[in-house]
């Protein structure tokens, strides 16, 4: 890794992390349970992204935009792939410091990090100054962005008024109506390692009401959180989340002898009474 990509990681915001060769992303990375965030810094981890990156894995990947500059015939899908799990930032960076350009994934870590600890996860990681002498490489125009605001978005890094360089972007390379934003990802893959953690305290419990129960109001408890910190929207709790548990409702009678706890979770992270499901499976003791 490029010293000056750490440098401008820090100057961001940036905290503790894990410095890992390319080549040994994706048998290093699941061994610790603390990674939320896979930096690309300048290489090409496309690979172990369509590995890394899926569904109930709980990580994000931050990817550099192309390190020569782009025009509007250029093709995202010649590079990169749909995944609601990555984003990807253009240009790249010439500090004054620096003797060759610098990849921007390492500054943008960084204001996730700042952004997720003053704001939360749940807010876009965008129109915020990048600190640290970061300098455009291109400059991107306004027709520029329009190009690249769909589809396999890439969000670009632009000079705006006397504002120095700001991050002008917030989606994620998959276009559809529920995962097209970075923060919404985020946010459910937050939630869903969150409730996951807490239903581990319940294996061996028997798989009866009173264990649902108990379910039901440890996870209603904490997206009531959520949507008090402002995470969720919706004018009451039933706008915003619901939690669903018990047999008939996300369990058949087979699934409860086969000590299948099953917990339906639906937030509203967009629009009111328009919820994203989640679906929770817990082995527990047969009771």
């Amino acid at each position: 890794m490029e010293d000056g990509v750490l440098r401008l990681y820090f100057a961001n915001g940036g905290g503790a992390c894990y410095v890992v060769s390319a080549s040994n992303l994706a048998e290093q990375v699941p061994q610790y349970d603390d990674i939320t965030l896979i930096v690309s810094a300048g290489q090409d981890i496309s690979s172990q992204v369509d590995t890394l990156c899926q569904d109930g894995k709980n990580l994000f990947a931050i990817l550099d935009g192309p390190a020569t500059e782009i025009t509007s015939t250029y093709d995202p899908s010649s590079s990169y792939a749909a995944n609601s799990y990555a984003a990807v930032y253009y240009p790249w960076f010439t500090p004054s410091w620096a003797d060759k350009p610098i990849p921007a994934s390492g500054a943008i870590a960084g204001i996730y990090c700042s952004t997720d600890r003053t704001r939360g996860v749940w807010k876009a990681p965008a129109n915020v100054v990048i600190q640290g002498g970061a300098e455009p490489q291109f400059i991107v125009t306004d027709s520029l962005q329009g190009q690249f605001n769909k589809g396999l978005a890439i969000n670009m890094l632009r000079k705006l008024d006397d504002r120095g360089l700001v991050v002008w972007g917030a989606r994620t390379l998959d276009d559809s109506d529920n995962w097209r934003y970075i923060a919404v990802r985020r946010l459910f893959n937050s939630a869903e390692k969150d409730i996951k953690a807490a239903m581990q305290s319940l294996v061996f419990e028997p798989n009866n009401q009173p264990t649902w129960e108990k379910v039901r109001g440890a996870v209603s408890n904490y997206l009531h959180g959520l949507w008090r910190q402002g995470a969720l929207v919706g004018a009451t709790e039933a706008e915003a989340y619901f939690v669903e548990i018990g047999e008939g409702t996300t369990m058949t009678a087979d699934d409860i002898a086969q000590g299948k706890m099953i917990v339906s979770v639906g937030m509203a992270a967009a629009r009111p009474a328009e919820f994203i499901i989640l679906e929770f499976t817990q082995s527990v003791a047969q009771g």
